[in-house]
């Protein structure tokens, strides 16, 4: 048997990078990947790409800043398929660039809203349904930023991918006695899943770190493993998936 086997996972921002790999996988598995995105279109063709390689997906249209769209897709899951498995907080305004003295109020809000608000309200979103089952896994995407400072990334982005951290602890140590299991991901630069990293400092980070750019696919291999019953053991944990770009916890 498949490791997510009849499983139904959420996966938030899956139209693209991280996310549709992420969804991706958890077919692979076995699972049913709910692939949610504000890009309806997109987030409509990776599913059929998905059903076409036999898996098993339903795309789902998802602003994950508005708390209603989240509950009304969680109720409409439940619904459907009769349960919420795990729930992949992915969807992320992608390391937007920015000194501290540059970033206006309205920057900041946007930037805190989508990356820290959004995957709190989907999250706030399972729980009741996760809790009622007494099982279920939260997945937090945050990154390395909440750990190493970059100079060319926005102070708002660090806030929010650490808050992301916060989250975890908190909500894995009131979740546990409910059979929910809460984690996150800290993935480094991936290569191709964004604009963050400086075209003219990609040579020199090759030099610096051998591993180099592993793109999305080991982040979605983590998740898979704290989405299955390997990590069953695992709460609260942090996992830095970097290719040697940060190293320690």
């Amino acid at each position: 048997m498949r490791s997510l086997e009849s499983q139904v996972v959420i996966v938030t921002g899956a139209a693209r990078g991280i996310g549709r790999s992420i969804a991706r996988s958890v077919a692979a598995a076995g699972g049913h990947a709910i692939v949610t995105d504000i890009l309806e279109d997109e987030a409509a063709q990776v599913a059929a790409a998905i059903e076409a390689e036999g898996g098993k997906a339903t795309a789902m249209l998802l602003d994950i800043t508005r708390p209603e769209e989240a509950e009304a897709a969680a109720a409409e899951v439940m619904e459907r398929y009769g349960r919420i498995d795990g729930l992949v907080n992915n969807a992320a305004l992608d390391a937007p660039k920015g000194r501290a003295w540059e970033i206006d109020h309205d920057s900041w809000r946007r930037v805190i809203e989508i990356d820290l608000n959004g995957a709190w309200y989907c999250s706030r979103a399972v729980i009741p349904h996760m809790r009622g089952a007494r099982r279920g896994r939260i997945v937090f995407i945050s990154s390395i930023a909440a750990r190493v400072g970059a100079a060319h990334l926005s102070p708002a982005y660090a806030t929010a991918k650490a808050g992301l951290v916060g989250l975890t602890v908190s909500l894995s140590s009131q979740l546990e006695s409910d059979g929910i299991l809460v984690n996150a991901v800290t993935p480094g630069p991936t290569g191709n899943t964004g604009s963050s990293y400086p075209q003219a400092g990609k040579q020199a980070y090759l030099e610096a770190h051998p591993l180099g750019f592993g793109g999305p696919e080991p982040i979605a291999e983590a998740v898979a493993f704290l989405l299955g019953p390997g990590s069953s053991w695992t709460s609260g944990a942090v996992f830095n998936i970097s290719g040697g770009h940060f190293r320690g916890i």
